[in-house]
């Protein structure tokens, strides 16, 4: 199990890896999977990904102890406006013309309530509630 755990680990970050230079393809969502993946595999692995500098600094102290800057979300909320105006400009499709920038504001909201402490106080869903060194 230990062997397959890895081995669609380093899949899945392949892919992720691949998605980032082809558009439209998520490339967070991989490396979540391979994270979990091989954090599920192996104590040592579990322990790298922890002490990992880029790990520490985008997920520990960005998400777990909402430490990222109105000034970094704000850069995230305009990268991801300017990737949604690119089919909100291309198409003819009134639906996607509605849905486009309800996604963008959907995403703005959560991530500022998030960070601002108006939903989860005590944690992260689906997350177990450990303490972080």
């Amino acid at each position: 199990m230990k062997i397959l755990l890895i081995a669609l680990g380093a899949l899945s970050f392949a892919i992720g890896t691949i998605a980032i230079w082809i558009p439209g393809l998520p490339t967070t969502g991989f490396y979540v999977l391979t994270a979990i993946l091989w954090s599920k595999s192996s104590k040592k692995l579990d322990s790298w990904l922890h002490n990992n500098k880029y790990y520490q600094k985008y997920v520990d102290e960005a998400v777990f102890d909402r430490q990222l800057s109105l000034k970094g979300r704000a850069l995230i909320y305009l990268v991801t406006a300017a990737m949604m105006a690119i089919p909100f400009f291309k198409t003819d499709m009134v639906w996607l013309k509605w849905v486009l920038p309800l996604t963008s504001l959907t995403q703005i909201i959560s991530m500022e309530s998030y960070y601002r402490g108006y939903l989860w106080r005590d944690g992260i869903p689906f997350t177990k509630a450990k303490t972080r060194e």
